[in-house]
């Protein structure tokens, strides 16, 4: 079965689907507590199983892990037969509790409900996993998964490590690389100039940004995944302007890319970026950061062959 994706505009288009169970939650990230409870989910669902999620936050953050087209994917990944997405607007936010039970949940009509302990709804989220259980009989709260330190794991810890350029443990909570996309801009093409031409990209939705400096990545342009690296940052070197900057510079890549969608995978922190001396300082080190990404891309094909 294709998985089907039920955008849900207005309370009038709720309708119920047969033999379904229905995993709730705002699921920024889909990191490895949210795909553990999709597992548990699917492993105790003999029918259906659907997805209740949001099209943004339900509260104001600072930038998102994942914009709804990327959770859709992942979702899709994990053999999810249906998702249905609430638009978040001012008359959804001052829905209570037992209208968003009454008027969305029941009308859909799951036979089992998943969830984690802390997913609340209604205005003020007043609605907790308490009131989910006094209206349906079969409620699942699947508990936190924790840290090698004990923490729980969330959404809002990936996004301080994602902030503070800690790459590698954000990657290891979400399980997978943390990516951005975006369409390629026109930028002031300094780089071209000295033979290292990139994309600057201007990002398709409000992710969070990783700390200024430099990253080891992966670009994806159409189906085919390019060695990178990218800078973000305000480029003191060769320009001097106070909008930040997420440039790519792809290895081994000629085409033009302007006005095409591309994804930047994040692997390594590599450095801060630094204001040189000149423009040959500059290439010495991007020269220098090539060898040291390269090596990167090499011993990880190695180890994992």
């Amino acid at each position: 079965m294709v998985m089907r994706v039920i955008y849900l505009k207005s309370l009038s288009e709720v309708c119920e689907v047969k033999d379904l169970s229905l995993v709730l939650g705002n699921f920024d990230g889909v990191h490895i507590g949210h795909a553990q409870l999709i597992k548990y989910a699917r492993d105790n669902t003999k029918g259906n199983l659907g997805i209740f999620t949001f099209n943004k936050p339900l509260k104001t953050i600072e930038g998102c892990l994942t914009s709804i087209e990327d959770r859709i994917e992942f979702f899709n990944s994990m053999n999810v037969d249906y998702v249905f997405v609430v638009k978040v607007d001012d008359n959804f936010k001052h829905i209570t509790y037992y209208d968003f039970v009454d008027s969305i949940l029941k009308k859909i009509n799951p036979k089992k409900i998943f969830c984690g302990p802390d997913f609340r709804y209604g205005y003020n989220a007043q609605g907790d996993v308490n009131y989910l259980k006094e209206r349906f009989h079969e409620v699942y709260v699947l508990n936190y998964v924790n840290d090698h330190n004990g923490n729980k794991i969330s959404s809002s810890s990936i996004r301080e490590l994602i902030k503070n350029g800690e790459i590698y443990e954000a990657n290891r909570w979400l399980g997978r690389i943390y990516r951005l996309k975006g369409v390629v801009a026109y930028g002031k093409g300094n780089g071209t100039k000295f033979g290292f031409p990139t994309a600057n990209i201007s990002l398709s939705d409000n992710y969070v940004v990783p700390k200024n400096g430099v990253y080891i990545t992966m670009t994806q342009v159409g189906e085919t995944r390019y060695r990178s690296l990218t800078n973000i940052g305000y480029n003191p070197t060769i320009k001097k302007n106070n909008k930040l900057t997420i440039e790519t510079y792809i290895f081994d890549f000629q085409a033009d890319l302007y006005g095409e969608e591309i994804s930047v995978s994040f692997y390594k922190y590599l450095r801060e970026e630094v204001k040189f001396k000149n423009e040959e300082a500059l290439i010495n080190q991007l020269e220098k950061d090539m060898e040291d990404a390269t090596y990167y891309f090499e011993y990880v094909k190695k180890f994992n062959q």
